[in-house]
């Protein structure tokens, strides 16, 4: 019997005549990741398999680990042989995606040998890899640990190392592009930055898992537009043509209310951005009632017309200025006198 190694790779089994395993080493790791077409969502795609001429590897992923969000670190797990399994197979000639995904399968090749995990401990890692005009593109990673395979001899061989299986790639529209824009942060709180990241302004955001939406305004106009004074019958506003007002940060890590409060990331987040260039803000005021110690909250209902978003740095283009959106409804901020 030969030793099996695993050195960042699989080692391939085909079985002999007398019994005994003639090994091959079949290397995985630049070969791309697949899956069958046809799922009105990619997110729910729980079969996938990596093909290198006539052998394959095949892993059936429990249901509810791909997701179009960023995961944090060890939160989407599975394990081998159960919910997820993972399947090592060697065919008589090469083997094509008809094969997998194909509703009669071919009858070539066939199987000459099938070797089947016995345990196991599958990691996800997703994260935002490229932002578009319209799209947000995910990267989810998959990645085995303490792999155990037998064979049709019944011989198990162990891999205390981690297989990196591949990445997956999914999308979704950004939140500027979704049928009603940033309507996803209609139920997040708004937060003030204290600090505010950029001196002589006050910065509000609202964080949703990689991603926020700000408004940095300065100090000036923000005590115009948030005083505490009623405005029952009008409205202040803001032009945004002057200034980056109003930002869409998208980051490829989870996002915290001090990453949102911050114009610097560390040199190993990627981020994107689109930014105001023209649009009016508007906000509508009104006073609650006096509490037991007189003091009376002020709610500022913000909301951003004919708002129209530029990038610079996305992946598809150098440059892209959105079509104007008609209404973004960002929130309420709250004042309070005492």
């Amino acid at each position: 019997m030969k030793k099996m190694l695993f050195l960042g790779v699989l080692t391939g089994l085909v079985s002999c005549d007398d019994g005994d395993l003639q090994i091959e080493q079949v290397d995985f790791e630049e070969v791309n990741i697949q899956s069958c077409p046809g799922l009105d969502d990619p997110t729910e795609t729980t079969f996938f398999f990596k093909i290198d001429g006539d052998e394959a590897l095949l892993l059936n992923l429990a249901a509810g680990l791909i997701k179009n969000e960023t995961s944090a670190p060890g939160t989407l797990q599975s394990t081998i042989p159960e919910p997820s399994n993972l399947v090592y197979r060697l065919f008589s000639d090469d083997v094509t995606e008809a094969y997998f995904c194909d509703a009669v399968p071919p009858l070539e090749p066939t199987v000459i040998n099938e070797n089947t995990a016995t345990a196991g401990d599958i990691t996800i890692n997703t994260r935002v890899d490229t932002l578009t005009a319209d799209t947000k593109n995910y990267a989810h990673t998959i990645s085995i640990d303490n792999l155990s395979l037998v064979n049709d001899q019944g011989e198990q061989l162990t891999d205390l190392s981690t297989l990196v299986y591949g990445n997956f790639i999914s999308q979704t529209r950004n939140s500027a592009r979704l049928e009603v824009p940033f309507s996803n942060y209609a139920d997040v709180e708004t937060q003030r930055c204290a600090p505010a990241p950029i001196e002589g302004a006050l910065r509000l955001n609202k964080v949703l898992n990689d991603e926020f939406i700000a408004l940095d305004v300065p100090d000036a106009e923000a005590a115009r537009l948030f005083g505490n004074i009623a405005t029952p019958d009008t409205t202040r506003t803001l032009n945004l043509s002057a200034g980056e007002v109003f930002k869409y940060v998208v980051l490829d890590t989870v996002v915290n209310n001090d990453l949102a409060c911050t114009d610097i990331f560390d040199g190993d987040i990627s981020s994107w951005r689109f930014v105001s260039t023209a649009g009016t803000l508007k906000v509508k005021t009104v006073a609650g009632v006096p509490d037991a110690n007189g003091s009376i909250s002020y709610t500022h209902t913000i909301t951003l017309e004919d708002l129209v978003l530029t990038s610079a740095n996305l992946t598809d283009v150098k440059e892209v200025s959105l079509a104007p959106i008609p209404q973004v409804k960002f929130g309420t901020y709250i004042t309070t006198v005492e």
